[in-house]
């Protein structure tokens, strides 16, 4: 029995025979309702929600899309120097000077 994603790529609704490609993953899963915890094979789930899962077509594009992200976020990082100034807070006695050093961090991970 198939049953319907919504492909979050290009924003299409897609035909699903059970067996569902997954960004990261080399071999295909088997879908399952979130709602009856059962695989989606069995039973009748046409009320429950779609989930949101990129096509087999546009998988890799959506791959791309998210190992750029992750080249962004690393470069914005690096930029920020973010690892260092985690570890500098964290050697920080409680304090008002620990509580600003958070507060850059935070204000710069909600940034964009």
């Amino acid at each position: 029995m198939s049953h319907r994603h919504y492909c979050d790529v290009t924003g299409h609704f897609w035909e699903c025979y059970g067996l569902r490609p997954f960004a990261g993953e080399s071999e295909p899963s088997i879908c399952m309702c979130r709602q009856h915890r059962v695989p989606m094979a069995v039973g009748d789930h046409s009320g429950c929600r779609i989930e949101s899962l990129a096509c087999p077509e546009h998988l890799a594009d959506q791959l791309r899309a998210m190992q750029e992200a992750k080249q962004a976020f690393e470069r914005r990082k690096r930029e920020f120097g973010l690892d260092e100034k985690f570890v500098r807070m964290q050697s920080m006695p409680s304090g008002p000077e620990q509580d600003a050093a958070a507060q850059e961090i935070l204000d710069w991970s909600f940034e964009n």
